[in-house]
């Protein structure tokens, strides 16, 4: 018989036993069952929790000033997650991916950045990948793939800056484009572009037809 993930234990658990469980997964003198009980015992509907302050939390058996906070935090947290999110908007050309990487002008040393996009082409997430010196960054191809396998992004947007201040690509800038798409198209996922960022503004591979 195949063994339950710990995942796959939880969602059978009582909203009683998670809370339990999170404030006292660890504690000798209490066991998990023992705070399960007193909750129960305390709510007759546990989303009741919700109108509880600390004060009226540390009433209950086995719950002191640091497991009332405790509660308090973990509530705070539903909150932010049930909050709906205003949708992230879709990057439709050079200049919206270019807010995103706005702030390359300013170091001294050059960064590589990765926007990650899913098929709508709304950003996931956007990660530093790379720093380097003065001169040039080294980039590793299969760490940003695999940060877009992690993500499950469809397609992502590069961006590095030039501390020079030129906005030309080198040729060095080409040949790692033309990899990194290569190897994209393998895995499904389309390099949408590479902006290159300086203080005068920006160059996109998408806007000069190199990619």
């Amino acid at each position: 018989m195949e063994k339950q993930s710990f995942y796959e234990t939880t969602q059978q658990w009582s909203t009683a036993k998670l809370m339990s469980y999170i404030l006292n997964g660890g504690a000798r003198y209490q066991s998990v069952e023992e705070l399960e009980q007193a909750l129960n015992e305390y709510f007759l509907d546990f989303n009741r929790i919700l109108q509880m302050d600390e004060d009226a939390l540390r009433e209950i058996k086995g719950i002191g000033p640091k497991k009332a906070k405790q509660i308090m935090a973990v509530l705070a947290l539903h909150q932010a997650w049930s909050t709906p999110k205003p949708m992230e908007h879709a990057i439709r050309k050079s200049q919206d991916a270019y807010a995103h990487f706005k702030h390359l002008e300013f170091p001294a040393h050059e960064e590589f950045h990765v926007l990650y996009l899913n098929r709508a082409h709304a950003p996931l997430a956007c990660h530093q990948l790379f720093k380097g010196g003065l001169t040039g960054t080294l980039t590793d191809v299969r760490l940003i793939l695999k940060r877009a396998l992690h993500w499950n992004a469809t397609a992502i947007i590069v961006a590095h800056n030039h501390p020079s201040g030129a906005l030309a690509p080198s040729e060095n800038d080409k040949r790692m484009t033309r990899k990194l798409s290569a190897a994209a198209d393998t895995l499904d996922i389309k390099l949408l572009d590479h902006l290159i960022v300086a203080r005068s503004g920006y160059f996109s591979f998408s806007d000069q037809g190199l990619l």
